[in-house]
Order: C-alpha cells, then sequence, then structure tokens
C-alpha cells in the first residue's frame, strides 16, 4: 500500500492551478510529465471526467474517474494494470495569505503487479518528494 501525503506551494493564483488541475483537453498531456499524450478522456460532464491515462514508457495505464469541487479534486481508479482499483488521490488547491498557492496531495493505492511495486514503492520510499517534483513541473509550465 502506498499512502503519502505532500504539499506544493506556488507563486500562482489558486484559479491558474486549479484550471491547470482540472484541464482534460489535449493540453493535459502537455503539463504533465510522464503523461503519455495517448491518454483519452472517455466521458466527461460538469465536474467530473473519466480518462485513461498512461505512461508508454513504463507500459503503465489506468481508467480514472475525476470529480471536483473547488477546492478538491479526487481521482479514483476503476482499472489499472498497476494499481488495485479504488484508490485515490486528492488535490486540495488553497489560497497562500502572502499570495500564490498552496496545493495539499494525498494518495492512498494499492500496486498491482511487478511495476506497480516498483513505482508504488519509489513513491513510498521517497515520501511524496519524487511526485512534489512532478508536481512543480507541472505547475512551472502553466506559467509559460
Amino acid at each position: 500500500m502506498a499512502k503519502v501525503t505532500y504539499s506544493v506551494e506556488t507563486e500562482l493564483d489558486p484559479k491558474i492551478v486549479w484550471d491547470g488541475l482540472t484541464e482534460f483537453g489535449p493540453r493535459r498531456a502537455q503539463l504533465w510529465p510522464d503523461l503519455s499524450p495517448s491518454f483519452k478522456v472517455l466521458d466527461r460532464g460538469e465536474g467530473w471526467a473519466r480518462v485513461r491515462e498512461c505512461t508508454d514508457s513504463l507500459g503503465i495505464w489506468s481508467i480514472e474517474r475525476y470529480e471536483w469541487r473547488e477546492p478538491v479534486i479526487t481521482a479514483t481508479v476503476e482499472e489499472a494494470n498497476a494499481a488495485q482499483a479504488g484508490g485515490t488521490w486528492r488535490m486540495e488547491v488553497r489560497p497562500r495569505p502572502d499570495g500564490g498557492s498552496i496545493l495539499m496531495i494525498s494518495m492512498d493505492r494499492q500496486a498491482k503487479g511487478f511495476v506497480g511495486h516498483l513505482v508504488h514503492g519509489l513513491f513510498q520510499v521517497t515520501n511524496g518528494r519524487f511526485l512534489a517534483a512532478r508536481t512543480r513541473r507541472m505547475l512551472s509550465k502553466l506559467r509559460g
């Protein structure tokens, strides 16, 4: 089981961060490191999206349902080859008192398969540092 909680602060306005996190068009693959352009929106409605996301270089894919209502976004695994169904990501966007935003993220997932155990093990061992770096890279792309 991988349970990781971390936060990332940014000078970006919470609205910009929120819009980046809820972007499910072609730009999503450009924003998120390791997300392959082969990701696909399967269905979408007001405040939710069901997507197939993949990291082709690792052969990892998942079908996840994202649901959002400010300030929280939750992604739940429906089916995946590296994680058990039912696992979640929870992202909360809050304004910082001095301007900018703080993004609080928690992951609660169970690995599945060899690659899943390796990747989730990395997340756990680095206590979120690897994931925080990935999130910072995404946020830096929102600035441009």
